[in-house]
């Protein structure tokens, strides 16, 4: 079941096609975050590119907000 989660594309930390290159800067990421906020891989539904996102940055749908497919939590 595809999971469709909203995001502010300002507050994405990286983006790629490859998901093992965003898997890679998740990896850095989790190394720096001391909160440990969690980190989801979501996939722009109309390009196909990943983008890298903290969880918890996550919105409800507005003019804001962009729509994504959940591609992994981390």
């Amino acid at each position: 079941m595809e999971e469709t989660v909203f995001f502010n594309l300002g507050n994405a930390i990286a983006s790629n096609f490859d998901t093992k290159e965003l898997a890679r800067t998740a990896q850095i990421e989790q190394s720096k975050d001391l909160k440990r906020r969690g980190l989801v891989i979501a996939t722009d539904l109309d390009s196909g590119e990943h983008f890298l996102f903290y969880a918890d940055d996550a919105k409800k749908a507005s003019a804001d907000t962009k729509k994504f497919k959940l591609h992994d939590t981390l």
